[in-house]
């Protein structure tokens, strides 16, 4: 079989702009390169600003991931001004994150974005040996969903087929109790630094209602579980992990010398792991260990201007509170994403994130991780295996949410020790680890620098989803590229949180902000 090329630019049902040239060698993925050709502008329009502005604007830089950017830049302002939220306004943070940000994308991303391509449509056209093995094999949990063949599933994942139907049910009633508390989704007009905005003082027990009472959760998740079951043709990565956490805890003061003991009070703990062990679990460590490389991109380096934090941490060359955004004159090469790696221990590593990165963390440092009766258990970092995170951390919230307790008679903000000129604000999105970092003087924003979950999944010289591809055995009778696309997707991709600036003919033609 001769060598193939192929270019999958654009790849639909993602969120944003994304292409990856694949290079196919008898019968496996032997070269992937991913690329997002546009530019991201937030970060040079965010200096200058006044802190307190920091949060609308970084905001829009995604109609998917608002709602994320603007609570880890809130949690940055906040960590910057000293201030911080009470025990309610976080549990009501909480509430609407899990609602919107995790619960409403995962559905989304899971049923609506990737089932499609293990649908009969898809699977029986392209791989129609796994469709009769489908019509032949039993599902495991036929009593819960009601389908007993996992043919009969995939005869339903195609769009406004059964299952399509259910979820885009599912997802629209989560993104509508959301709204409630954010009042506007995505970039939420109820979130400020240190407090929030509750109109509606019954939501808590609307959500908990439908929580209670809502079945197609449980039916949807044990779809995915018998799909778990069944799709196993797709290579492992290392079992390299990085999360900075989920949802605070009543502890959360937003000061930055006692990040580790609120961080590590979240629901989902955060944690670096490496090879399937936990080396590092203090957020402050985790965060200090990033590093941005943009060799062969269209940027400029930068100098080193800082060399410790105000707790007396080394500051690398490298890191975000160094880091500049700087276009260099002459546009030559097309991608915009630079080469994210985590430092450890004098090694650099390019971890996942996303769902998957937590539940490792959770069961490493909290223990066996249970949702609706199913245990999850580790089997390596897969396209099906990444996907079932996603779905199992929906089954997850659901238990959590209708177990949560608001007190709303006290949303006033809290004053903490100290503001700090060095302050980041890290949490993780749906996709993985988000983190913005800045630098202020006074009121003004000296900096300011963000690093997506997609940056690090999508870095190029080998992320993630390139060693992901690379060796990969095509599924396929004919080679389309669908093995490539399901990785991508399988990845949660957003790389609209780059989209900010086009350019052509090596100039900039378009502002879209």
């Amino acid at each position: 079989m001769k060598i193939m090329d192929l270019d999958l630019d654009p790849i639909s049902r993602i969120e944003g702009h994304l292409g990856v040239h694949v290079k196919v060698d008898n019968g496996e993925y032997v070269d992937a390169k991913v690329g997002v050709s546009m530019y991201r502008g937030f970060e040079n329009l965010l200096k200058g600003k006044d802190l307190h502005l920091a949060p609308n604007i970084a905001g829009k830089i995604c109609g998917v991931c608002g709602a994320t950017h603007v609570l880890v830049s809130t949690e940055a302002i906040e960590m910057a001004s000293g201030i911080y939220p009470s025990p309610e306004a976080i549990k009501y943070r909480n509430l609407a994150y899990s609602l919107a940000d995790l619960m409403y994308n995962n559905i989304t991303v899971a049923f609506l974005f990737q089932a499609i391509d293990y649908s009969t449509e898809i699977v029986s056209k392209y791989t129609p040996n796994v469709y009769e093995r489908a019509k032949n094999t039993s599902c495991e949990f036929k009593d819960v969903h009601g389908y007993p063949k996992i043919s009969s599933i995939l005869d339903n994942l195609y769009f406004g087929k059964e299952i399509y139907r259910s979820a885009f049910r599912l997802q629209t009633a989560f993104r509508d109790l959301a709204t409630a508390i954010w009042l506007r989704y995505p970039q939420p007009l109820s979130l400020k630094p240190g407090s929030i905005t509750i109109r509606d003082p019954s939501i808590v027990e609307k959500v908990k209602k439908f929580m209670k009472e809502d079945k197609e959760i449980e039916k949807l998740f044990y779809i995915m579980a018998d799909l778990r079951e069944f799709f196993t043709e797709y290579k492992k990565i290392e079992d390299d992990y990085v999360t900075y956490g989920l949802l605070e805890s009543d502890d959360y003061d937003a000061d930055y010398e006692s990040m580790d003991m609120w961080g590590a009070k979240r629901e989902f703990p955060p944690a670096l792991i490496i090879n399937g062990e936990l080396v590092e679990d203090r957020l402050s460590k985790i965060l200090l260990g990033v590093r941005v490389y943009v060799d062969n991109t269209p940027y400029d380096d930068w100098n080193k201007e800082y060399e410790k934090d105000e707790l007396g941490n080394e500051i690398d060359k490298r890191h975000p509170w160094n880091k500049e955004t700087r276009l260099k004159d002459k546009i030559i090469i097309n991608n915009f994403v630079p080469t994210v790696k985590q430092y450890y221990k004098g090694k650099e590593y390019m971890p996942t994130t996303g769902d998957i990165a937590r539940l490792y963390a959770y069961r490493l440092k909290k223990g066996k991780i249970r949702a609706l009766g199913y245990e999850w258990e580790p089997r390596g970092n897969t396209v099906m295996e990444r996907t079932f995170a996603r779905v199992f951390t929906v089954a997850y919230l659901k238990e959590y949410l209708q177990q949560i307790e608001v007190n709303n008679s006290d949303l006033n903000p809290r004053k903490g020790k100290k503001g700090y000129k060095f302050a980041v604000g890290a949490h993780d999105a749906p996709r993985g680890a988000n983190a913005h970092w800045l630098v202020s003087e006074g009121n003004k924003i000296l900096r300011y620098q963000i690093i997506t979950p997609s940056d690090r999944n999508f870095s190029p010289n080998r992320g993630p989803v390139e060693r992901s591809i690379i060796g990969q055995k095509v599924t396929e009778i004919e080679i389309s590229g669908l093995d490539a696309l399901r990785i991508i997707r399988s990845f949660d991709p957003c790389s609209a949180c780059a989209v900010h600036l086009e350019h052509k003919n090596n100039s900039i033609i378009k502002l879209i902000v």
